[in-house]
């Protein structure tokens, strides 16, 4: 199937469960690139890997009823989103558990993440979270690269190309976004 008639079937107004079925073999390595692109660093009991990942946000799509679709760009777009509620809503779920255990020896410093060799625990996935949260509030362009390039996994090629724009303009909203993300945490 060529990337035309895979933008014809997502630009549909609904898609139902015999559309998705069709669409996962095409997107499923592209959304298992884009996962791979966001290694993970694991403990032993760690249950969220690379194919685990790219099913929780494959499911969060097809579960949405109402998705609206314009394109193979969007739709991957979307992915990235959803792999951000996914990995949020698995540093919750681990944060949870560890306050419900009152463990001493666990004080945050479970590895969940690793982007570009700097590893990310589950309470600063949070923390990155609401900051990005808040940056949405004042420009949806710049959480929106953050998406992309943090949750997504996406070069910063490839988001200028998703959002024709040029790919100085998305480093720069990087950097800006970055500054935000960072003087929220501190």
């Amino acid at each position: 199937m060529q990337a035309a008639q895979i933008t014809e079937i997502l630009n549909k107004e609904s898609i139902d469960s015999d559309t998705w079925n069709q669409i996962l073999p095409i997107v499923y390595n592209q959304l298992k690139a884009i996962a791979r692109n966001v290694r993970f660093g694991h403990q032993v009991n760690e249950n969220l890997n690379t194919t685990s990942l790219v099913h929780e946000a494959y499911m969060k799509l097809q579960k949405n009823e109402n998705l609206n679709v314009s394109g193979t760009k969007h739709f991957y777009s979307l992915a990235a989103m959803a792999m951000r509620q996914v990995l949020v809503d698995a540093a919750r779920s681990k944060s949870r558990k560890k306050r419900s255990k009152d463990d001493a020896s666990q004080d945050g410093q479970d590895f969940i993440l690793e982007i570009n060799n700097q590893v990310t625990t589950a309470n600063e996935i949070i923390e990155i979270d609401k900051a990005l949260t808040n940056l949405e509030d004042l420009s949806p362009r710049l959480a929106d690269v953050v998406t992309k390039h943090f949750y997504g996994g996406y070069t910063f090629e490839q988001i200028a190309q998703m959002s024709n724009v040029s790919k100085r303009t998305v480093i720069r909203d990087w950097k800006k976004a970055k500054a935000f993300i960072f003087a929220q945490l501190t």
